[in-house]
């Protein structure tokens, strides 16, 4: 008999919360909760929770075997919110033989049971931290299978190459060595393929997930602190009239049709004698060719230029030149008055415009899936330039086979599992 796990799966205090159970007693102590038999599989049940201390109104419902999110017999109990009720509830499932679950544990379970895959499950964890439209998108496409099913089919051509392989070096008297070897390396190019574009996405994939850079770039006194409070909408940088007042770095996220921006503010750009101040500087030259936009900032007769800033290789694509405190004199650039909230709106929307630059389709977004994925890319162009027997082919085909079973977890360590599912919350 396995273990039965308990815990609370929604958030404590509001008007209806979830205690989710699973294992083989979870039938039993539902039953024994409400004082009933249930008869019937994933229908709600209205009755009444007694654990003799409290009783509270709620629905329960269980699910056999093979048919719930861990593939284990479950049961739900969504009852009123209130932490006595949610606690009382828990104690009563505990006492009654099951355990408080671990973090993650119930989503373990699930792909421990081939419910989910590593890959899926991640997926979860993203779309439960999700806080944006796009973010949410996009883990929906892990969690939907579509990386795994991108993941089988890319294995599944390799298993067909190396097959072939196989059967070469086990017959050398056939001698169709070289005909295998070349038949090979034409299949390997189109996977080789698919697997850079995976690869590729990955920027994008952080680009969606941590927020899109987008760092405020000018000399000092032309109201780039302003501006910044203005776009994140509150007073989060020192405004002053004095130069050189912003000497590091102030970050702060703000979110416009469903992405996520980091926008920075940074060091006003001039020659100083100030070692401090030069510094910031310094940090901010190099922090912008991070950036995926610049915003930069000028006033009327004093536009940005980036020529005149030394060492700084940035291309047009990458900066929106911003004329700002318009309200005293517009300029050719774009035009905006932070102190007078006036065209920022406009100009968020303009920020948008420069970064929709995030392709769609299938992105990966961590760096896990990332490293095996581009060694499995490697492993490949290794076999396709390999001037050696066909076993030493062979070896570097099974290794790619290997990394890219890892993102979906076909082929992966307990130490990865285990610091994956150590990311969700307890009741996932």
């Amino acid at each position: 008999m396995s273990k039965t796990i308990v815990a609370a799966s929604t958030p404590i205090g509001g008007a209806v919360a979830m205690v989710r159970m699973s294992g083989d007693l979870s039938k039993e102590i539902a039953e024994k909760l409400i004082g009933k038999k249930i008869n019937e599989f994933r229908k709600a049940i209205y009755a009444t929770a007694d654990t003799g201390v409290i009783k509270d109104k709620c629905e329960v419902i269980i699910y056999e075997r093979g048919h719930s999110y861990t593939g284990e017999e479950s049961a739900e109990i969504f009852c009123h919110g209130s932490e006595v009720i949610v606690r009382e509830i828990t104690d009563y499932c505990v006492k009654s033989g099951a355990v408080l679950a671990e973090r993650g544990e119930f989503t373990l379970t699930a792909y421990r049971n081939n419910r989910i895959d590593l890959s899926e499950a991640e997926g979860i964890l993203d779309l439960i931290n999700a806080e944006t439209v796009e973010q949410a998108v996009n883990a929906y496409d892990s969690v939907d299978g579509k990386l795994r099913k991108k993941i089988e089919g890319l294995q599944d051509k390799l298993k067909a190459i190396i097959a072939k392989v196989d059967v070469a070096i086990d017959y050398p008297e056939e001698n169709i060595e070289n005909d295998a070897k070349e038949e090979a390396i034409d299949g390997l190019k189109a996977v080789n393929e698919e697997l850079e574009e995976l690869v590729s996405s990955y920027k994008d994939g952080c680009r969606i997930k941590n927020g899109i850079k987008v760092l405020i770039l000018g000399k000092p006194n032309v109201g780039k602190s302003e501006l910044f409070n203005a776009l994140i909408g509150r007073k989060r940088a020192i405004v002053s009239d004095e130069e050189g007042t912003t000497r590091d770095f102030i970050e702060s996220e703000y979110f416009f049709k469903g992405r996520k921006f980091v926008l920075v503010d940074t060091a006003g750009i001039r020659e100083t004698e100030n070692s401090v101040e030069r510094t910031g500087i310094d940090m901010t030259l190099d922090e912008a060719k991070g950036a995926d936009l610049i915003i930069g900032v000028g006033v009327k007769g004093d536009e940005f230029d980036v020529g005149r800033i030394k060492d700084l290789a940035l291309t047009g694509e990458k900066i929106l030149a911003v004329t700002n405190k318009s309200d005293i004199g517009e300029g050719e650039n774009f035009n905006v008055s932070a102190k007078q909230n006036a065209n920022t709106e406009k100009l968020k929307e303009e920020i948008y415009k420069r970064t929709d630059f995030v392709s769609h389709g299938l992105k990966i977004n961590n760096l896990r899936q990332f490293q095996s994925l581009r060694a499995a890319s490697e492993y490949i162009k290794s076999a396709m330039n390999c001037e050696m027997s066909l076993d030493c082919f062979a070896s570097d085909l099974y290794n790619a086979y290997n990394k890219i079973g890892n993102v979906t977890g076909v082929i992966g360590s307990d130490e990865i599992i285990a610091e994956i599912f150590s990311a969700f919350c307890v009741g996932k």
